[in-house]
């Protein structure tokens, strides 16, 4: 079990244990004007579970979609929004079906918010556990380009997609997005201030915008966490 501040969630049965980057992705998420989200590749929701945090306090309830192709990640969202105290469980859908199936039975249905940490190997060692593989390794399950298509057609006009990838693979996706979407706001992760930039959370929109680049640096030269990195999480943790 995960203990956030508000609430706590199942992990241990999904192929993505909570961790760093969805908990970055969600906080660096803006959620103004937010009525419908999708979370691709949820696992046990911990992403949308923490932006419906954010959401909790809307006049109008939020519907919150989950999807997935590991039914264990789905069985565990499910039970964690059946316990989930801001919300009533009626807000959370949770799906074990891969975003190229969704797309085909939701052809009409659009999301003003999508997010996704999505598997992001491809081509490379792969690890000995099936499970952990579909979960970072998309080879045969995910490409960057039926997520950019998936997306497109599930992104309302005026919608937002926010993801979280390391820089590399964040280059290769934006090469399939320059006829699609524009950039409205990238932060780059970085673990230290003596290291280099290890993910990167952007935020695309269809209508161009000025665009806001940041940097998060996560620790000091020492073990301390920086102010800034503690201010962005502090709505869901509480770090010593």
């Amino acid at each position: 079990m995960f203990h956030f501040k508000k609430f706590d969630l199942e992990h241990e049965q999904s192929t993505m244990k909570i961790g760093t980057d969805a908990v970055l992705l969600a906080s660096l998420t803006d959620t103004e004007g937010v009525a419908s989200v999708l979370d691709i590749g949820c696992g046990c929701g911990v992403i949308g579970f923490c932006i419906a945090q954010k959401l909790s306090d809307s006049q109008n309830a939020p519907v919150v979609f989950g999807i997935d192709p590991d039914k264990a990640s789905i069985a565990e969202a499910l039970r964690n929004a059946a316990r989930f105290p801001l919300l009533p469980q009626e807000c959370f859908h949770f799906e074990n079906i891969c975003l190229q199936d969704f797309v085909k039975v939701n052809e009409t249905r659009k999301f003003n918010l999508i997010v996704s940490n999505p598997p992001y190997f491809h081509n490379n060692l792969k690890p000995l556990n099936e499970r952990r593989l579909q979960s970072k390794h998309g080879d045969h399950q995910l490409s960057f380009r039926e997520l950019a298509d998936g997306v497109e057609k599930l992104l309302s006009p005026d919608g937002r997609f926010v993801l979280i990838l390391p820089p590399p693979e964040m280059e290769k996706f934006h090469a399939l997005t320059l006829d699609k979407w524009h950039i409205r706001k990238s932060v780059n992760i970085r673990p230290t201030t003596s290291k280099t930039i290890c993910r990167v959370v952007r935020e695309y929109t269809r209508e161009p915008h000025e665009e806001s680049t940041q940097t998060l640096i996560i620790r000091e030269q020492g073990s301390h966490y920086t102010t800034a990195y503690l201010n962005t999480v502090n709505s869901y943790l509480t770090i010593c």
